[in-house]
């Protein structure tokens, strides 16, 4: 063909034939949005399978530390998506459900599935047609590898899935987990939305939803510091439009006791609310964790909690000051000695404010409202090494309030 007659399409396309890894998929890109057609009809309210938890047509992550018990409870929620019956007093929209066990073998599936209908009254056997289990361990399961030399990422098994996703007719796809499936760099932003989008296009726009299972890394589960929530790049936290985090119950804040209770924050609702938790507790009798949603606060009730925690943070920093010799109070949040960790041992500190990780992070919340407020400030100090540092102090305003 004469160069002068190509098209600018096929001038893109062999721009690029000759580079491995270019997705050219982009030219099957949709229409833009009719902005008149729009105009003509009202907005439709975000829908999802389980109220601000769950998002239709979106992914939605379920991370924690490895052995915590997401395969149990998502297993829990396949089930009641699959019945249409609540989850733990969540009320749920009935979906077609296909479960990837990646993890679980079929007789652990079994013992769990029975209690599961056993706990809710349910037979089994009705499920069929509703919910889809596939045990996969020891198959090879991974959906998304990158080739060097083609630069195809979606395997066999990609193939697999969305055959059996289609014979299913599957509206809610639960991957259980991450690294199981995905075989592609977990640090690479660009990868991972790649495989996020795709398992998005397995499921119909309007009525289905994905819920990834994946892992946080060992640190922020076990530890004091404020884990994100997820491992790997934020990638995983920015492809999702949900997330829910599951983390062992402490006392006396990170470094305390565990009460023996599960708490799964949503961290994460992009067209709605995120100031929601459940608690689990593990049932003897039914040999499963049973949850239940934490109470809420009124607006009234949380402005009147903060304002106490703020006076309490104050009392407990005078009291600091006012001790001989005076007691350093660091500015720092992470390490060995923190503000968090000097002011927690002090009687005036609150109560509120000792029970685990959602707690610490309000804590630096309210250290910066008074700090805002400029009834706290940070100065520099000579620690016995020499070096100087950071600590947080009470100013003239800060006793003002506390003479209130």
């Amino acid at each position: 063909m004469d160069a002068e007659h190509i098209s600018p399409e096929d001038r893109v396309i062999a721009k690029f034939t000759d580079r491995p890894g270019i997705d050219l998929s982009a030219r099957d890109w949709p229409a833009a949005l009719d902005l008149e057609a729009l105009a003509e009809r009202e907005p439709e309210l975000p829908r999802f399978i389980i109220a601000d938890w769950l998002p239709v047509g979106y992914a939605t992550l379920l991370a924690g530390h490895g052995g915590i018990g997401k395969s149990a409870i998502a297993l829990h929620l396949a089930v009641c998506v699959a019945a249409g019956v609540p989850f733990f007093g969540l009320e749920v929209s009935r979906r077609r459900v296909l479960y990837l066990s990646c993890e679980d073998r079929e007789p652990i599936l079994h013992w769990r599935l029975s209690r599961i209908c056993w706990n809710l009254g349910l037979d089994l056997a009705r499920l069929r047609g509703w919910l889809e289990i596939l045990d996969l361990v020891g198959h090879d399961s991974i959906l998304f590898q990158p080739e060097r030399q083609t630069g195809n990422a979606l395997t066999a098994a990609y193939g697999a899935l969305d055959e059996r996703m289609r014979k299913y007719q599957t509206e809610l796809l639960i991957a259980d987990g991450i690294s199981d499936l995905y075989g592609g760099n977990e640090n690479d932003r660009g990868m991972v939305k790649r495989f996020v989008n795709h398992l998005i296009a397995l499921i119909p726009g309007d009525t289905g939803a994905v819920l990834f299972l994946g892992h946080v890394p060992k640190l922020g589960s076990t530890s004091g510091t404020n884990s994100p929530g997820y491992s790997g790049s934020t990638g995983w936290h920015n492809s999702v439009r949900g997330r829910w985090y599951l983390y062992p119950e402490t006392t006396q804040g990170d470094d305390g006791e565990r009460t023996g209770d599960l708490i799964l924050d949503l961290q994460k609702n992009n067209f709605g609310r995120t100031d929601q938790s459940m608690r689990f507790s593990w049932d003897d009798d039914a040999h499963l964790f049973i949850g239940q949603q934490i109470a809420e606060q009124s607006h009234f009730d949380r402005t009147q909690r903060d304002k106490a925690e703020r006076e309490s943070i104050l009392a407990a920093l005078k009291a600091c000051a006012a001790s001989v010799p005076p007691l350093v109070v660091p500015a720092a949040m992470t390490g060995p000695r923190t503000a968090y960790n000097t002011l927690s041992l002090r009687p005036e500190f609150p109560d509120s404010l000792r029970a685990g990780r959602p707690a610490k992070r309000r804590f630096w919340r309210q250290i910066e409202s008074l700090r805002q407020m400029h009834a706290i400030e940070e100065c520099a100090y000579r620690r016995a090494n020499r070096h100087m540092a950071a600590q947080i102090t009470i100013t003239a305003e800060g006793m003002r309030q506390c003479a209130q």
